[in-house]
């Protein structure tokens, strides 16, 4: 047994200084592609996914100076995924617009502030079309760039942050309706939070202690109490610092957790399959990335690293063989390439002895899998049903599609009781007609009984067949009861009227 885990595919070559990374459907194949930029060559590289894990020789297309951060989303409302890429040296955002085919028309750009790093896209003044939010580390601002729906943007206005800002993440942290934002300030060790109006405009900064030399963040609900929470990767002391909203849009301290050498990039997900979310943060001085498994409480167990390329930055996570479980990719700074990585997670799982009731219309039970896993796991048991009667030894398996020696296997009994009753088939009322005004004997068919399990059903009827009956109706109450104790009652109703001449 071993999870989390993970099976590497690649590496796969992209340009000059591979930064960022961000995962979507560009070609619409129903197959998950990668875009990365290239710090050094001013590009683009674009890799569209064949299905199984691996991606297809890249496509570059140029951007502004130095980009840096890049996300995807579909800015003009054509169905089809564009491009959003930060240009640090040029200090503007470039728009490439998707085509649909895993191509993009020639950039366009917009200005921001100086030197902007981070880049989130969301609806901040609620009209239905995505806008930007930009994290100028040069200015110490916050640029929102709001969309009308075609690709373009309006100018920049800018916020306040706190000193050299880096990381953007944005989510409604005060459960008001509108989306918020927070910044990692760099040099400054704290994070911004500022509460959106839903017009495009926000409120003040409220800051957070971090840990030193915060990098990227990321927000969702990590102890499952309906309120939004961050994680923080704190380059300089090697941690991630986790903070719980309380849906105000403030936040209780950080608590850290113990990462690998300069922790940059943060994302989450739930690797395995618990219900609760994880977190990935790539270490770049390391070679590694860390995947720390949620309790769901807003902790997280110790960090298992995997290997990747040197000296990995961004991060992002999607399933690129599509066998439903999540994936991640890395963008590696120093071998300009990607690591991909698939899910191979099989969870442990113990056994008990099972005591259980029959499946309905059979003498057996079918023996449920002990645990939840993955779906790209394969689980059966041995025996797979078990019969009514003494108890049966059963081994359950559960074993990675990926990776057949990934694998996790119980052995424990299992007893089958036999909890159906019988089943009335032909129990019909019955007219009889007397020439008398007392009554007379009738004799009826007896009952046809069936039952689920093999053996001997008894069957009483009361009154008896032969009994008298008066005339009147007689209510008839059959009592079926099967081998293992099982009984049903049936009833019929026996007509008895005197004849009357015409």
């Amino acid at each position: 047994m071993v999870c989390p885990a993970f099976v590497a595919r690649g590496p796969f070559a992209t340009g000059g200084g591979s930064v960022f990374i961000t995962s979507a459907d560009f070609n619409n194949d129903g197959i998950i592609d990668l875009a990365v930029t290239n710090f050094s060559d001013d590009t683009v590289s674009v890799l569209l996914g064949i299905g199984d894990g691996n991606f297809s020789t890249q496509t570059t297309f140029v951007v502004g100076d130095q980009p840096f951060e890049i996300i995807s989303a579909d800015f003009n409302n054509d169905g089809n995924i564009d491009l959003a890429a930060t240009n640090v040296a040029d200090d503007t955002v470039s728009i490439l617009l998707g085509n649909g085919d895993g191509t993009f028309d020639p950039q366009t750009t917009f200005a921001t502030g100086d030197l902007p790093n981070g880049i989130v896209s969301a609806d901040f003044n609620n009209d239905g079309n995505l806008d930007l939010a930009i994290a100028n580390s040069g200015g110490n601002t916050v640029s929102v760039l709001l969309g009308n729906g075609t690709g373009s943007f309006g100018p920049q206005t800018t916020f306040a942050t706190g000193a050299a800002p880096l990381g953007i993440t944005s989510a409604d942290f005060n459960n008001d309706g509108n989306t918020d934002l927070a910044v990692t300030n760099n040099s400054g060790d704290t994070v911004s939070v500022f509460l959106g109006d839903g017009t495009g405009s926000f409120g003040p900064q409220t800051t957070f202690a971090t840990g030193i030399a915060p990098q990227e963040l990321t927000s969702a609900d990590f102890n499952n109490d309906g309120f939004i929470d961050l994680t923080v990767a704190n380059g300089a002391d090697n941690t991630i610092s986790v903070f719980l909203g309380n849906g105000t849009g403030s936040f209780g301290p950080q608590t850290t957790f113990a990462t690998g050498d300069l922790p940059f990039d943060v994302e989450s997900t739930d690797f395995n399959c618990d219900g609760i979310l994880d977190l990935a943060v790539t270490n770049s001085s390391d070679t590694t990335v860390s995947i720390f498994i949620g309790n769901g409480d807003g902790t997280f167990t110790a960090q298992t690293t995997f290997t990747t390329g040197a000296d990995p930055l961004g991060i992002t996570i999607a399933d690129f063989n599509n066998d439903g479980a999540p994936d991640l990719a890395t963008a590696n700074s120093s071998d300009d390439n990607t690591s991909v990585l698939l899910d191979d997670c099989v969870r442990a799982f113990t056994c008990s002895d099972q005591v259980l009731p029959n499946d309905p219309g059979i003498c057996a039970a079918t023996v449920p899998f002990p645990s939840d896993q993955c779906v790209n796991v394969a689980t059966f048991c041995d025996p797979a049903t078990v019969p009514v009667g003494s108890p049966t030894s059963v081994t359950c398996t559960a074993a990675s599609n990926l990776n057949p020696a990934n694998i996790e296997a119980c052995t424990f009994t299992v007893t089958v009781n036999d909890t159906e009753p019988p089943v009335f088939t032909n129990l019909s009322d019955i007219d009889v007609q007397v020439d008398n005004s007392v009554g007379t004997i009738v004799t009826y068919p007896d009952p046809v009984v069936t039952d689920n399990c093999p053996g001997v059903i008894t069957t009483t009827c009361t009154p008896p067949s032969g009994s008298f009956f008066p005339v009147g109706s007689t209510i008839v109450t059959c009592v079926a009861t099967d081998t293992n104790g099982n009984s049903a009652t049936g009833t019929f109703t026996v007509n008895v009227f005197p004849f009357e001449e015409e």
